[in-house]
């Protein structure tokens, strides 16, 4: 699982080169837990670059591929994925027992967490109206965490009376998206995952040292 010193985890959708993207992420190493990638740099720079990435920079890798596919390509994702050096990787709970469980029990075997989606920080009804039923799914299967949005504190205080404190819990949509910084923290979260209110900042390290500090000092969550 990760290992939280800081809290943050950069949701890192650039289309970047390699060079650029190794780049960036040494210069805010130190204020970041992991790195979430996903279709930008797999479109952009292609298998090959999201390896020269993860042996580039001394982070834990998360693949936000959101996975939900029927079970023999969510496994074969699985062992692709660990092969560029990714230690996580996002599945979706709509997917189902049948479809996770496989993939979910080569993972372990090969050292991949796995964070099961459970709610969409914008939308996902489907997944609001299902959320007992996923959070149970994914600790009956063994995840390592889930993921759970930033804007919805609710779900985020629900999930972890659900879960204790044997599973992390990630929340995305922090900033842009309307999350507070500090809040999903401060509400249960393990981790916030925040994207485009640093990497577009004119100075990405005093923006992620602001949102360190909001982490550690949350003002008015609810």
């Amino acid at each position: 699982m990760i290992q939280r010193h800081t809290g943050l985890v950069l949701a890192f959708d650039v289309d970047w080169d390699v060079e650029k993207s190794i780049m960036f992420l040494n210069g805010i190493s130190d204020l970041i837990d992991a790195v979430k990638i996903g279709w930008y740099q797999l479109l952009t720079i292609g298998p090959q670059g999201i390896k020269e990435l993860t042996d580039s920079v001394n982070k834990y890798f998360l693949a936000d591929f959101k996975l939900g596919d029927v079970a023999h390509i969510n496994e074969y994702v699985v062992r692709k994925v660990y092969g560029l050096g990714i230690n996580g990787l996002i599945m979706h709970a709509v997917a189902g027992r049948d479809n996770l469980a496989t993939a979910i029990n080569v993972a372990r075997k090969l050292g991949v967490d796995v964070y099961l989606l459970i709610s969409m920080s914008s939308g996902g009804e489907l997944y609001d109206r299902n959320l007992d039923y996923n959070v149970s799914l994914g600790m009956s299967l063994g995840v390592s965490g889930f993921i759970v949005p930033a804007t919805k504190p609710n779900v985020v205080r629900q999930v972890r009376s659900m879960v204790g404190s044997n599973y992390q819990l990630l929340s995305p949509g922090v900033g842009v998206q309307g999350g507070k910084p500090g809040c999903a923290i401060a509400n249960g979260a393990d981790f916030e995952i925040v994207g485009r209110s640093i990497i577009n900042s004119e100075s990405p390290r005093q923006a992620a040292l602001n949102i360190l500090n909001a982490i550690r000092n949350p003002i008015s969550c609810s």
